[in-house]
């Protein structure tokens, strides 16, 4: 007996110096070097990503700091009752890092606004839940649906649709051989389910460990380095077809796209094309979200508009066919694409973020100003 207990206190006192080890380290860490929670995204076992709940970040990206805060639903912005109260009109907004809005705060975003300013003019209120998500298009919005919004039981859906990316996020996830919904492909294994545990453990060591972050970050750059020396292909970035064709004139050549030995369809050239694959599979995307949100005693609006690249010089996109098909199958559409096409040069970029491209508060304003009166319209109608 005394010589388990023994082993037990050569144990205990052999784990304290290095336990008071590490939190000497982790206290010097927080203290001398730039450690801030950043890590507000966990990996999803169907839609890849989605917001960890209850976490805060200090995020910063092209030369934006962000403070970002996710409520117990995973979800950016206050939190709201799963039940609906004293008859509030409800509206579930789907759409990505345009609508998520991480560089704004939350009753700046156009999705705040909409709140305030159709409930100042609907006597019985309206809410409206922000679903948004960075880095998504219809493909995970869908699933968010399935998986999340539909539980709240919203009168309206509205998926806010950006020009700039959601074809070619689309087409992605149908080439990645993700969980589609479209098959309705919602159940997750054990391997999957466990691999999701594991990266949002790592996520919340990165955000709660100063000591882990820096070991990680070194360890990343390390790893990056012996790869560059051993892996010669690993920072390759010109094609072999680019060396073959160099001509005696080299200032020509820097000037020259590179050339590529095969020509392979861009997943770019899809979004100007309505029959290409990738407007294929978001026109099914959309069917389907539409098929869910009726089963679920709601109606579907999208909200178009494009990256503030899209409104100059940039080539003709397929917005009236889009309209057409949202017509033919009965999802009411509203067009702010042509709001910030019409605008001067000046003020189109006041609406967005320098060196980001994302809306600025002015932006979020200007789009929230404009579409108010669309929803207003649907919302008095209230006949679905």
């Amino acid at each position: 007996m005394n010589q388990k207990f023994s082993k037990k206190k050569l144990i205990l006192f052999s784990a304290l110096p290095i336990l008071l080890f590490l939190l000497l380290l982790e206290f010097g860490v927080r203290t001398f070097w730039e450690f801030e929670p950043n890590r507000v995204l966990c990996y999803h076992p169907i839609m890849g990503r989605s917001y960890c709940p209850d976490t805060k970040g200090h995020l910063k990206e092209n030369q934006v700091k962000m403070h970002v805060k996710v409520n117990s639903e995973g979800l950016l912005g206050k939190l709201y009752p799963t039940e609906r109260l004293n008859g509030k009109f409800r509206i579930a907004l789907l759409g990505d890092s345009f609508t998520s809005a991480e560089a704004v705060k939350p009753e700046e975003k156009f999705a705040g606004i909409w709140e305030k300013d159709l409930s100042a003019r609907y006597d019985e209120g309206v809410e409206v839940i922000n679903f948004g998500v960075g880095g998504t298009g219809t493909w995970q919005q869908l699933q968010m649906f399935h998986l999340k919004a539909r539980k709240y039981k919203p009168d309206l859906t509205v998926v806010a649709f950006c020009w700039c990316n959601d074809i070619d996020n689309n087409i992605d996830k149908l080439k990645s051989g993700s969980m589609s919904p479209l098959l309705d492909e919602y159940d997750v294994g054990w391997f999957k389910a466990l691999q999701a545990k594991r990266k949002n453990f790592n996520k919340w060591l990165w955000n709660n460990s100063g000591l882990y972050q820096l070991a990680r970050t070194k360890y990343n750059h390390l790893e990056h380095y012996f790869k560059r020396i051993f892996l010669p292909d690993y920072m390759k970035k010109v094609v072999p077809s680019e060396k073959k064709n160099k001509t005696k004139n080299k200032k020509t050549d820097k000037k020259k796209s590179p050339e590529y030995l095969t020509d392979t369809v861009s997943i770019f050239d899809d979004l100007f094309f309505f029959s290409s694959e990738g407007w294929e599979v978001t026109r099914k995307l959309l069917v389907k979200l539409n098929q869910e949100v009726a089963a679920g005693g709601g109606k579907l609006a999208v909200i178009h508009f494009g990256g503030v690249h899209q409104y100059r010089n940039f080539p003709v996109l397929p917005i009236q066919q889009f309209e057409t098909f949202l017509d033919s199958q009965d999802i009411v559409n509203f067009n702010v694409f042509d709001l910030f096409k019409k605008i001067d040069d000046e003020f189109l970029n006041e609406n967005f973020i320098p060196n980001d491209g994302h809306f600025s508060k002015i932006g979020h304003q200007h789009f929230a100003e404009y579409s108010t009166e669309f929803l207003l319209s649907l919302i008095k109608k209230n006949n679905f």
